[in-house]
């Protein structure tokens, strides 16, 4: 089994795939008993992509589910249409623990912030970012890149593909992370604007001041 984990914010989304089986249950439910213990709030756990879940698996996330149960948080399930949700609907499980078709819509539902996620592609942190970066969510995107960006040498992406709308507050915000970028001589890259988007860049001075690739496999290629 695969795990990916993803920074949501005030929770964490893990990502499974492969086969959930006997060998793979206390690996996921160790990794799972880690991160209640960071104080995780939500845990998202997308199991749509697994191509197997035993009973092991189940007990593995039932164990996950009643240890957040007990200090107030909560576990989320993630599964599209097929044998895998079947099985978490045969057990039961949709009526312990939510369970949702998507990872957009179990974020959303629950609260999440689904504005900035945090992953990790080809030795590079990418910042993914969506809807409208306005003064409200600005300081969370500026939090997101300063929290990555005061480690050591990094690689930051901002990808601004699934942003709406960007304000002079989300300007602002990466003006100041490029200036942080440059302080800690790490590599600050903005990708995927949208034609709107790119073009409150390009007005601002971006262009200028940060490369912007078209798409996120260029970026991390640069």
């Amino acid at each position: 089994m695969h795990t990916v984990q993803t920074d949501l914010g005030d929770g964490q989304l893990l990502t499974l795939t492969g086969r959930l089986d006997a060998e793979a249950a206390p690996e996921l439910e160790q990794r799972c008993a880690r991160l209640i213990g960071s104080q995780t709030g939500t845990l998202i756990v997308n199991v749509g992509r697994l191509d197997y879940l035993s009973s092991a698996g189940l007990r593995a996330l039932l164990s996950t589910g009643k240890s957040l149960q007990r200090q107030n948080r909560k576990l989320v399930l993630v599964a599209t249409a097929g044998p895998v949700r079947q099985i978490i609907e045969l057990a039961g499980f949709d009526k312990i623990f939510p369970l949702y078709v998507t990872v957009d819509e179990a974020v959303k539902e629950t609260g999440g912030r689904s504005q900035v996620l945090h992953t990790k592609e080809w030795g590079a942190d990418v910042l993914n970012v969506s809807g409208r970066v306005d003064a409200e969510r600005a300081p969370d995107l500026e939090e997101a890149g300063r929290r990555i960006l005061e480690k050591d040498y990094s690689k930051l992406i901002i990808n601004l593909s699934a942003v709406q709308y960007l304000s002079s507050a989300g300007l602002c915000a990466l003006l100041n992370l490029a200036k942080l970028a440059k302080t800690r001589q790490s590599r600050l890259i903005l990708c995927g604007p949208t034609p709107a988007v790119r073009q409150i860049l390009k007005l601002s001075g971006f262009d200028k001041i940060l490369p912007i690739s078209e798409e996120l496999s260029e970026a991390l290629a640069d």
